[in-house]
């Protein structure tokens, strides 16, 4: 729950990035709504309540949803269809649980496309939301019910709590007496879980893509390598952004470091896997974003259906909440994070590699049966976390396969299992980059380098990394790679990266 004297995010339906969501998912800001955003809100519910008032037929607010689209409601029935409605989608089938801080996200996804005016839900409804989120709401939802044509399931289980058929995890009075015409449609037709989970999972990505970098520079110190691919002359006869980011990257990290001088480099070039790091990075960086400019739009889009037009008071039904362009982004992503993980491992074999590296077989202190990153299976490690990271890069764009309500959403953009899957690789790429890592380190010490002639931006990893290595003491007790994972992911490249 966010402290009292946090700042605010204030929603307009228009700029709410994912760096801000990821902020206020983490509980580092509280919610709110522009004043331009409460009187859209305002003037949509005003032509939703003129549509009831006339009885005109109109897509789910006075007619029912999907197959039973042509069947109208009873107005004297309203306010409990809707309920009904909200708590009959709301099918719990066994899955992982969402979590506090993504749900709560998914709440400021949810208001900041009623902020854009074209729901047509109650400023009440909105205010209710607001306080669930600002109270750090935690109801109990659940993934895997969606195809990526709406959250539908998984949404009306986080809107229960509304009118108290769910908990928030706290014992307080519903915010709601009841729903209104179409507020269950607009609880439900949304992407806002998907939208929600898939913005944390980009901001992962973007930490992963620096300690990817931070582990190159750390393994082209260990190899003794040549950082004269990394420089800014390659980039100009080769112009592609993501390169020219992450080579800048890693000549910040590189600053000052020893291998710059002429003559410190072993090898006059080194294998791909170090010498391509920032065209292999780099593409990943590109990628991500691309993928972060699609999820930043999505994010500031509305997916209800049907529109509330205030200009003409009509309803407008379309097919916006279909998700095949977020499938895709992150589809690409993973694709480009394995590729770049695939190039870790790489450089994780070539720096216990002794025709490579010119060290002891392993890394080990001197020949013999015992010691080194071999002794504890830091290779096989990799290699069965790069597995991990490859299989979760199959493309999920294309496995749609269904005829769901009497055929009339014969397509899903399948953008939930794209985001599943980002978050199963992100899990395996971090373990994946804490090898390449210590192993780097472990090399770094095994040549007894000083630590004033690495780069600058390697000296504190140095320092923080290598006290977590057993070396010298390989065998004493079982080696954990949890507290150098979760050194990685805390890390923050220095400014000017």
């Amino acid at each position: 729950m966010p402290a009292a004297d946090t700042a605010f995010l204030t929603l307009d339906g228009d700029s709410l990035g994912i760096a801000a969501l990821a902020r206020f998912a983490a509980g580092a800001t509280r919610l709110a709504l522009s004043d331009a955003a409460w009187t859209r809100i305002g003037e949509a519910r005003a032509v939703v309540d003129r549509i009831v008032e006339a009885g005109v037929p109109a897509y789910g607010i006075t007619t029912g949803f999907g197959s039973q689209k042509d069947f109208a409601i009873d107005p004297r029935r309203e306010a409990d269809f809707n309920v009904r409605v909200l708590t009959g989608h709301a099918t719990r089938a066994p899955g992982g649980k969402v979590p506090a801080h993504t749900a709560r996200a998914a709440l400021a996804v949810l208001l900041n496309g009623y902020a854009r005016g074209w729901s047509g839900v109650r400023p009440a409804l909105c205010e209710a939301q607001l306080g669930r989120a600002n109270a750090g709401a935690a109801p109990d939802v659940r993934y895997g019910s969606s195809v990526g044509a709406s959250d539908i399931v998984a949404l009306s289980q986080l809107a229960l709590p509304l009118v108290g058929r769910g908990s928030d995890g706290h014992d307080m009075p519903p915010p709601l007496d009841g729903l209104a015409a179409k507020e269950a449609m607009s609880l439900l037709n949304s992407n806002a879980l998907t939208l929600a989970a898939g913005a944390l999972a980009l901001a992962e990505a973007q930490r992963l893509l620096d300690a990817l970098d931070l582990a190159a520079a750390l393994s082209l110190e260990g190899f003794r390598g040549n950082p004269g691919a990394w420089s800014a002359v390659v980039e100009d006869a080769h112009p592609q952004p993501g390169h020219a980011a992450s080579g800048r990257a890693l000549r910040r990290l590189l600053q000052d470091s020893v291998l710059w001088q002429p003559g410190a480099p072993r090898l006059l070039q080194d294998p791909l896997s170090l010498r391509c790091a920032p065209q292999i990075n780099g593409a990943a960086r590109a990628t991500l974003a691309w993928a972060w400019s699609v999820w930043e739009r999505e994010l500031n889009a509305v997916a209800d259906n049907p529109l509330v037009d205030r200009g003409t008071g009509a309803v407008v039904s379309h097919g916006s909440m279909e998700t095949t362009l977020l499938a895709l982004s992150l589809d690409a992503l993973r694709l480009a994070v394995a590729k770049a993980v695939e190039a870790s491992g790489e450089r994780v074999h070539k720096l216990q590699w002794p025709s490579f590296s010119g060290l002891p077989a392993g890394l080990a202190a001197e020949g013999g049966a015992s010691g080194g990153v071999q002794f504890l299976n830091l290779g096989h490690i990799a290699a069965a976390k790069g597995a991990a990271v490859r299989i979760a890069a199959q493309p999920v764009a294309l496995h749609y396969r269904g005829q769901v309500c009497d055929g009339v959403e014969d397509v899903g953009g399948m953008a939930p299992f794209a985001v599943e899957e980002a978050e199963r690789q992100l899990d395996a790429a971090w373990s994946a980059v804490a090898v390449e890592a210590a192993v780097a380190v472990w090399a770094i010490a095994r040549r007894d380098l000083p630590v004033d002639g690495l780069g600058r931006g390697l000296r504190d990893p140095w320092r923080a990394l290598r006290p977590l290595l057993p070396i010298g003491r390989e065998g004493e007790a079982p080696f954990d790679l949890a507290p150098i994972e979760g050194w990685l992911r805390g890390w923050e490249m220095p400014a000017g990266c």
